[in-house]
């Protein structure tokens, strides 16, 4: 199991400081589609989520489950993206 998916996921994105997540929503979305699943803490998973997104982990993954086999943005990404 990963230890800090804050850390792990500035460092995939390029950001300098974690505070940067929350503005760059898009690689992050990207990088979480890319990374499934996610080998860390669920608690920790719900504070990223609520920290870069503003939802709770489970309405991420109802999201990427629902566009599972699509590669088309499903309007409720493209809005909340």
């Amino acid at each position: 199991m990963k230890t800090d998916i804050f850390e792990d996921m500035k460092d995939c994105i390029g950001c300098i400081d974690v505070s940067d997540l929350p503005y760059h929503k898009r690689e992050v979305w990207e990088e979480i589609k890319r990374q499934l699943p996610l080998d860390y803490p669920k608690e920790q998973l719900e504070k990223f989520s609520h920290y870069v997104f503003g939802v709770d982990y489970a309405v991420i993954m109802g999201i990427l489950e629902m566009r599972k086999g699509s590669d088309k943005p499903c309007r409720k990404c493209e809005s909340t993206f």
